[in-house]
């Protein structure tokens, strides 16, 4: 038995829906292609200052989905540094009808780096601070908190920059150097989370970058490996 309608669907109607829809569509599909090229160029633009700032022997790169972001991961095996790994992630700007969700979630671009050591870190103990309000930010330094908290970490909050984070950690030497880290970071994007990670031989960050700054962020911390005393940073003060 067909479906029966509660109203009549005429072949005018259809045809106006159609044109509806072919209408309504336009605007996206231009937005789509112009998005698109500015995303591409952006990732470029990103890429591109992290390869003029990291010292790697070697690279490799892996994309996430469909103009999100990628990683990368870079051997460099110079001096105090072993291995950097980098996470870009951009909203999807090039979805006009995503458009309201990304302004709705307050989503931004977020650069995640990782600096891995081949010596020892030189500071006491260990400290994640992170940005409650970052969901992201708040699941990840209690998964990479977990050693810690077993053994008896700290919780608490502290005002960076003009901005209150919490911390996980364990030992005072630890978090004073994520705190001044994090200052140094907040000069060049809005920081979500620090660690440093001693027993991981790490240095941790996430911000979401200006327009410009992710070199100068990047070169940071990897200033903080080079020079090889975090420990004395820590206790002494960011550099200048």
């Amino acid at each position: 038995m067909p479906l029966e309608l509660p109203f009549e669907v005429t072949r005018e109607a259809l045809i106006r829906a159609a044109v509806i829809l072919v209408l309504a569509s336009m605007p996206s599909v231009a937005w789509f292609f112009v998005m698109r090229k500015k995303m591409l160029r952006r990732q470029i633009y990103v890429i591109r200052e992290l390869e003029s700032v990291i010292p790697f022997r070697d690279s490799r790169y892996w994309v996430h989905g469909y103009l999100v972001g990628f990683t990368g991961k870079y051997w460099v095996r110079t001096g105090s540094i072993d291995k950097v790994f980098v996470t870009y992630v951009i909203p999807p700007y090039h979805s006009f009808f995503y458009l309201p969700v990304i302004a709705l979630l307050r989503k931004r671009e977020r650069l995640e780096v990782a600096v891995e050591y081949r010596r020892p870190l030189g500071v006491k103990g260990e400290a994640h601070l992170y940005d409650p309000r970052s969901r992201i930010a708040r699941l990840q330094a209690e998964r990479d908190a977990a050693g810690i908290l077993r053994r008896g970490a700290e919780r608490g909050e502290v005002v960076v920059a003009g901005r209150r984070l919490h911390y996980i950690a364990l030992g005072r030497e630890a978090l004073t150097a994520a705190i001044q880290l994090a200052e140094q970071l907040s000069r060049y994007g809005e920081v979500f989370r620090v660690s440093v990670i001693p027993g991981r031989r790490m240095l941790l960050a996430v911000l979401a970058p200006g327009q410009t700054g992710i070199r100068e962020a990047v070169e940071t911390l990897l200033k903080w490996s080079w020079a090889g005393d975090v420990g004395s940073r820590s206790k002494e003060g960011p550099a200048s």
